[in-house]
């Protein structure tokens, strides 16, 4: 249903029902045209014919009185002659002298020299219902009247056949123009849905996508193949920029180390106070450059996204890592740190990412918490594993939520603190490289995270285990070393 619904919805599907309703009102239009030159021709054959007898009976009247004309229209009237023809002559009191009727038809419903009435009392004839068309001519001198008619009912009968077939084949042209449109959209949609599930595939990291080509000669296959090119170039292009940002990252990083070295040694080797206190910002300068490269260089990776390193992941095992190294940081800053982990859930990804990732969340809360708490859920929503962060700091503004995702950003308010806003933007390359959901969130005060993973099976044994809460004790505080801290 869902498939037919967007082949229905599709541009292809309301582009091929517009040229129908075009097309069908165009033949609708020729049908009916034709349906009215049609009947009106049967139309006025009818009164043509009519005429010419009216003509011929008045000439026999003129030529040979009455009698000539009672015994012209009792011939006329025999039903071995004329089966479809009315007649009737009468005399100035109405009584009828000749022809197929018995009395002069009451009421006749007139149309200026022509009337049309329905009889079913033909002499002569078996009884039946006649629609009929007739004509009236009138001896002014005499009185006698003579009605010439013709049943119509064949021609009202050929009219309504014809009209219901213009109709059946304006019906069918019409159902087959969609049906046509349904193959249309069909045919085409499936091309371009393989064409977008690739962009999504290159869209997830996975730059070595290409889009399928079917046909080398048609619109579709010289589009694919542009495409194609196009993602060839970009290919490059970005290959050429991450070694580029790798290799600076790694040139300056040597020189950086060697650095620090030799203001560790020269701290070692100082005596003086003022001296010791430059050496020490100089070092501390070191330190977060080097952070900063590091964290570089995990945003490329992360956006690189390379699926060779996929594997199942615990992810209860790694949020709880997580927590343990930041709960003494929370407790030192006595911020209350609060989690909930709900056990037996996972997900496929690079797990060294994915603990970067819930670290650079958590480090975030506690760094931007001076009071109140920090609360870091693992639980399941729809059937997917959801990780999230809620803190009661100052918050994002609803206009800087998207910008806080980008490389460097950094808002005044957090500018003075340490950190090279390369926190969430790592996170955002995770997400984009593990096809996360991540939305970020008011939570009245303060921020709300939600990193939500692809939906995983159940593990056995984990569905009637419910989350454990815990708030984390003292400890000592998160090493800048270690592989899990997360860079703001």
């Amino acid at each position: 249903m869902k498939r037919l619904a967007r082949i229905f919805g599709s541009f292809t599907f309301r582009l091929a029902l517009t040229y129908t309703l075009v097309f069908g009102a165009s033949v609708g239009g020729l049908f009916y045209f034709v349906f009215w030159t049609t009947s009106g021709f049967a139309e006025r054959q009818v009164e043509a014919t009519i005429n010419a007898e009216i003509t011929s009976l008045g000439e026999s009247y003129g030529s040979g009185g009455l009698s000539s004309l009672i015994l012209a229209v009792n011939r006329r009237a025999s039903p071995n002659v004329n089966r479809d023809g009315i007649y009737l002559l009468v005399d100035s009191l109405g009584t009828p002298l000749a022809g197929n009727l018995r009395n002069w038809p009451q009421p006749v419903e007139t149309d200026d020299l022509w009337i049309n009435f329905s009889i079913n009392d033909l002499r002569g004839a078996e009884p039946a219902l006649a629609d009929v068309r007739a004509r009236q001519l009138l001896d002014p001198q005499t009185g006698i009247r003579l009605l010439v008619g013709r049943d119509v009912r064949e021609a009202r009968d050929f009219r309504k056949l014809l009209l219901d077939s213009l109709n059946i084949g304006l019906a069918a042209t019409l159902a087959l123009g969609v049906f046509g449109g349904f193959i249309f959209s069909r045919t085409v949609m499936g091309r371009v849905e393989s064409i977008t599930r690739t962009c999504r595939r290159i869209m997830s990291g996975d730059l070595a996508q290409r889009v399928p080509v079917r046909r080398h000669n048609d619109e579709m296959g010289e589009l694919a193949d542009s495409i194609n090119a196009m993602l060839d170039q970009i290919e490059r292009l970005m290959k050429g920029m991450r070694q580029v940002s790798e290799s600076v990252a790694h040139d300056l990083r040597t020189p950086l180390t060697r650095l620090r070295s030799r203001l560790e040694s020269a701290l070692r080797r100082s005596t003086d106070v003022s001296e010791r206190e430059f050496i020490e910002a100089a070092l501390a300068d070191a330190d977060s450059l080097l952070a900063t490269f590091a964290a570089l260089l995990r945003v490329a990776r992360a956006e690189a996204g390379a699926k060779s390193n996929f594997v199942e992941v615990d992810l209860h095992a790694i949020a709880e890592d997580v927590a343990d190294l930041y709960g003494p940081l929370a407790e030192e800053k006595d911020v209350n740190f609060v989690t909930r982990f709900e056990p037996g859930l996972s997900a496929r990804g690079d797990p060294n990412l994915i603990a970067q990732a819930l670290a650079n969340l958590i480090d975030n809360a506690v760094k931007y918490t001076d009071k109140g708490s920090v609360t870091a859920v693992l639980t399941r929503q729809d059937g997917c594993p959801v990780f999230i962060v809620a803190d009661t700091g100052p918050g994002i503004p609803d206009g800087f939520k998207d910008k806080v995702l980008e490389r460097l950003f950094r808002m005044e308010e957090s500018r003075t603190s340490p950190g090279s806003g390369l926190g969430l933007s790592l996170v955002a390359a995770v997400a984009k490289s593990h096809a996360l959901g991540l939305k970020l969130e008011d939570n009245t005060p303060g921020l709300r995270v939600t990193l939500k993973f692809p939906p995983v099976p159940v593990a056995s044994g984990d569905k009637d285990k419910k989350p454990a809460a815990k708030s984390q004790g003292a400890g000592p505080a998160p090493s800048k070393a270690s592989p899990a801290a997360g860079v703001a």
